[in-house]
């Protein structure tokens, strides 16, 4: 995540005393979960649905906070579809049952009024180019796709639908709650850090860009600064969870695992680190330019 990446190349994290390292794991969805678990991390970001499937389970694992709760998206379809519920009957292409785009697919149409496991079929067809090539040759009637993608395929002259925010979570830190009990202060110390680099790349646009590019090596300027853009757009000062888009989180995950709809969404936080920077008038502070970065 982004801002992972200012707290570290921005050296935020360094100055509330923590060395963070920085490790990527995509081998499968929940591995980067496991690990915490198997205490091989200790404080990570991650798929949400990969903390909702060993919850289920009982493990010990609990989200410090998620810093996007409403995600813009639009909903690319074939050309005799006006609205989202005309869908009813269709295929509904995304990136893989369990991924965010399959979630997003799933909240867009309930909100429509429609069943995604009765009134439609959802077909794994890959990532965003692979969704909008499905499109144009009518393989799929429906596929979520981001702003960027969007505005390609229009230009290649295929429909697509407006859709307002989708209420979602797509991003979670997480821990364990013995980590917590073990080290409360690197906690807190790290979740200092955490808003300090929101700060950072809401308040450093130019500094923030630089950053991602090196981590998106072969980007254009104009791809990285939409990219910025659209991320800033998203954050919100206090990473604390909403609690429709938390309960959203719950509803799509259940149809991947069942179980996940018996989790309620306080189940899936730790709030009271947030809490304590808020009252304390960390946030405040911060944003007033009172905290030097």
């Amino acid at each position: 995540t982004a801002i992972a990446y200012v707290g570290i190349d921005g050296g935020i994290f360094k100055k509330y005393g923590l060395q963070v390292e920085e490790v990527f794991i995509r081998d499968a969805l929940s591995a980067g979960v496991y690990s915490l678990i198997g205490v091989d991390f200790l404080i990570g970001f991650g798929n949400p649905i990969a903390l909702l499937q060993p919850m289920t389970a009982g493990a010990d694992i609990v989200s410090l906070g998620t810093h996007v709760s409403q995600v813009p998206y639009h909903m690319g379809v074939s050309s005799d579809i006006s609205e989202i519920k005309d869908l009813k009957g269709k295929k509904i292409g995304v990136s893989g049952i369990g991924g965010r785009s399959d979630l997003l697919a799933r909240v867009i149409l309930r909100r429509a009024g429609l069943d995604p496991l009765k009134d439609v079929e959802m077909v794994p067809v890959g990532l965003s180019p692979n969704r909008v090539a499905a499109l144009s040759k009518n393989i799929i009637q429906g596929a979520p796709l981001t702003p960027e993608i969007a505005d390609r395929a229009k230009q290649l002259g295929l429909k697509v639908l407006d859709v307002k925010e989708v209420p979602l979570i797509t991003a979670m830190l997480m821990t364990t709650r013995s980590f917590i009990k073990k080290d409360e202060e690197t906690v807190r110390r790290f979740m200092k850090g955490y808003l300090a680099a929101i700060h950072f790349y809401l308040t450093r646009r130019n500094e923030s860009i630089a950053i991602i590019r090196k981590y998106f090596s072969g980007r254009e300027p104009e791809t990285l600064e939409g990219m910025y853009e659209a991320f800033a757009a998203q954050l919100k000062p206090l990473p604390a969870p909403d609690r429709e888009a938390a309960q959203a989180l719950i509803d799509a995950a259940s149809v991947v695992n069942p179980k996940s709809k018996d989790i309620r969404p306080p189940d899936l936080f730790e709030p009271r680190f947030l809490e304590e920077l808020r009252d304390s008038g960390f946030l405040d502070e911060l944003y007033a330019e009172k905290i030097s970065l």
